[in-house]
């Protein structure tokens, strides 16, 4: 009797399984069999309790009292409103008070006069004249390049091409390929870099995180075969996600940015942010590996969970040992 009703369960479960299969390969070859955003969830606010360490860590503690924060919010009663909880903006709003800044919050205002001079400005739900914002007159008026996305609505890469720092925190969580700025990149890098040529992959400096989403270099060797990337002991970096812990570790113990200097460019391949470089010189074993193989380019990456058009540079391998060559003289 026994036998017979684990026979059932398994031809229950095996049903189920297959069910599954067909179901997933009848959606895919509806798409293409092509990834679809609209497959994947909504923004999620990942600074739902309103905490403002993200805004305050940008400045040093003594200087909080000079810096000016505009959040765009809108009354949570407006028509189709959706974002944060009126009660986090307040908190929000509260904490940052206490810190010492400076707040101004818009509550369905045009933001643009309210913007004049200010730090940072924070985007809290989906306001339309939020959304339809004018990026390039933001920065004309702000007197910082800060914007912070609670709400998952802004393009990062308009606001990157007025020379605004776009950070997004209500990020959706679709694959690394489904990336919008990673796509960007992917099409741009595709345009610099021949089928043939190898590049060497080179972090600008700490690796601040070990989320394996950061990982973007995996995406962007994919994206762009039969292109050869070389990266640091691939072994760890590229493998699962313990070795992946043990290679963050590893480099942040190494540290061979400690032996290079930064080097900040007038004017950058694609992203229009020249304070936020990743370029640097290369360090003695950097410029071995680049020699001892066909490389003819140098990626620097910024380590982070977010795929930012600001945190990539392609550099001619030619120019960064020019570098090197100029500050050793």
């Amino acid at each position: 009797m026994l036998l017979s009703w684990l026979g059932r369960l398994h031809a229950i479960f095996a049903a189920w399984a297959l069910l599954f299969m067909l179901s997933a390969l009848f959606f895919a070859a509806g798409s293409g069999f092509q990834a679809s955003r609209s497959r994947y969830p909504n923004p999620e606010f990942i600074s739902n309790t309103g905490q403002p360490r993200f805004i305050t860590s940008l400045f040093r503690a003594d200087d909080l009292p000079n810096r000016s924060v505009l959040i765009l919010d809108a009354p949570a009663d407006t028509p189709g409103y959706v974002g944060m909880q009126p009660e986090v903006v307040e908190r929000l709003t509260m904490l940052l008070r206490q810190q010492g800044m400076q707040v101004v919050r818009s509550q369905g205002q045009d933001p643009l006069p309210l913007a004049a001079g200010v730090d940072v400005a924070v985007l809290t739900c989906n306001q339309p004249s939020y959304l339809e914002i004018d990026f390039q007159a933001m920065a004309q008026t702000m007197g910082n390049i800060y914007l912070f996305d609670y709400a998952g609505y802004w393009d990062s890469a308009a606001a990157d091409h007025a020379g605004l720092l776009l950070q997004n925190f209500a990020r959706v969580f679709w694959p690394h390929w489904q990336d919008p700025e990673m796509a960007l990149y992917v099409e741009h890098l595709q345009q610099k870099i021949a089928p043939t040529e190898g590049v060497l992959l080179v972090p600008g400096g700490k690796l601040y995180t070990t989320a394996a989403r950061a990982r973007w270099y995996l995406a962007l060797n994919e994206a762009l075969s039969p292109r050869r990337f070389y990266l640091r002991n691939p072994e760890n970096g590229t493998s699962f996600v313990t070795e992946y812990f043990e290679w963050v570790q590893e480099y942040n113990t190494f540290a061979p940015w400690r032996q290079t200097q930064k080097v900040k460019l007038e004017h950058r391949d694609f992203s229009n942010l020249t304070n936020f470089t990743p370029t640097r010189t290369l360090s003695a074993d950097e410029i071995a590996a680049a020699q001892s193989r066909d490389i003819q380019w140098v990626l620097f990456w910024n380590h982070h969970s977010d795929f930012r058009l600001a945190d990539w540079e392609l550099v001619p391998l030619a120019a960064v040992l020019s570098w090197n060559a100029e500050l050793s003289r």
